[in-house]
């Protein structure tokens, strides 16, 4: 990232004005970064206006392909018999199962930060991934595209149909059937679209750092919010982080993947959000609503989008790279009009070694373990 690219300021300076109501028509690129592959004829509609390429989880043409579909497939009864008979699923398990029981899918890199310790070497994350295949607890898939790219792809990692059996007997809860996944052998070309799964993938990188950084107090897939009139509404997801003692700010999460009309659907989407903002409870409103752009070049529009649709909500922006790099001074910004440039606004208690209450510090003050005279027996 160019350095002239941003300038830093706190998270609550500036205000959105509202703009036109004129239909908004997106920038299109002028050149095609992916001129040596083998492009679809609509390419250049989806391309970021800055011409650079896709972000790690954007692509709008990539497909599932499962890795060594058959892995595995004909253990997990075995394993999950033994463990229930016994009473011997691990504490890795049962955080592995509760992670991805919530995010659905995750890589390899998710899975180190939300479920090891810091101090967990490498090769044991690799190693405890690969049994989890082999016993048939884990899929994995990767995905395919006619966007050639030197940056290899990593393994994505989700729940079988066993375990999704074991986390709903460990956890004591019901799971979606979108939670677990059949490997099968896929024909090229004939892969499920991979655009709600980069939602998923963009969204568990989120939970991953947020845990990372030990303020992430509690996530929600899809949740469903009901609505002062009558309406419900369901965010990419939401979340709640700890500021310091007594003091948790909760934000929604909206992810924007281009793909056929995407711009008529974020526009349906921001109406939506809009509409929802102004009729949900107060301690349900969120600080702020942070979406998450396929790369930077595509903020611009999506801010006057949002503008236009939702004023007065206050919104952060991201992309997938500057949550991949990690939390820090420049993963949230705005779209400054006057100058014609990214602007970081900082959100400071959700900078690595940030100063007050961390989650780890939270739930302990919760659960406590009593003395046995605090019992009424």
């Amino acid at each position: 990232m160019g350095k002239g690219l941003l300038e830093f300021s706190e998270d609550n300076q500036g205000s959105a004005e509202r703009i036109s109501s004129l239909a908004l028509v997106p920038p299109l690129a002028t050149k095609n970064p992916y001129a040596e592959s083998l492009c679809p004829n609509d390419i250049m509609d989806f391309l970021l206006p800055g011409g650079e390429h896709f972000g790690l989880y954007s692509d709008p043409y990539a497909t599932l392909r499962y890795h060594k579909p058959g892995e595995g497939l004909r253990n997990g009864r075995f394993w999950l018999e033994e463990r229930v008979d016994d009473g011997t699923f691990t504490e890795r398990e049962i955080r592995l199962l509760e992670f991805l029981s919530t995010v659905r899918v995750a890589t390899r890199n998710q899975i180190r930060k939300a479920v090891f310790k810091i101090s967990d070497d490498e090769v044991v994350v690799k190693e405890f991934l690969r049994k989890c295949r082999r016993k048939g607890i884990l899929c994995a898939f990767t995905w395919v595209s006619p966007l050639k790219s030197d940056r290899k792809k990593p393994l994505v990692y989700a729940l079988t149909r066993i375990a999704v059996s074991a986390a709903q007997i460990v956890l004591k809860r019901n799971i979606h059937d979108d939670f677990w996944f059949q490997p099968i052998e896929i024909q090229p070309g004939r892969g499920p679209d991979m655009g709600p799964l980069f939602q998923d993938l963009i969204s568990a990188e989120l939970y991953s750092e947020l845990a990372h950084i030990d303020r992430l107090i509690n996530w929600q897939r899809t949740p469903l919010i009901r609505l002062q009139n009558g309406h419900i509404h369901h965010p990419t997801a939401t979340f709640e982080v700890i500021k310091d003692v007594n003091d948790i700010k909760l934000f929604w999460l909206e992810t924007i993947r281009v793909g056929q009309d995407w711009v008529s659907k974020t526009r349906n989407r921001f109406q939506k959000i809009k509409l929802a903002y102004d009729n949900v409870s107060e301690y349900q409103k969120p600080l702020r609503i942070i979406i998450v752009a396929d790369g930077d070049s595509r903020i611009s529009f999506l801010e006057e989008l949002a503008k236009q649709y939702m004023p007065d909500i206050k919104v952060r922006f991201t992309t997938d790279e500057r949550i991949i790099a990690g939390l820090g001074q420049d993963t949230f910004l705005t779209w400054d009009q006057e100058k014609g440039q990214l602007k970081a606004q900082v959100i400071r208690f959700l900078q690595p070694g940030a100063p007050g209450m961390t989650a780890s510090e939270y739930h302990s003050a919760q659960f406590e373990a009593p003395d046995d005279e605090d019992y009424d027996e």
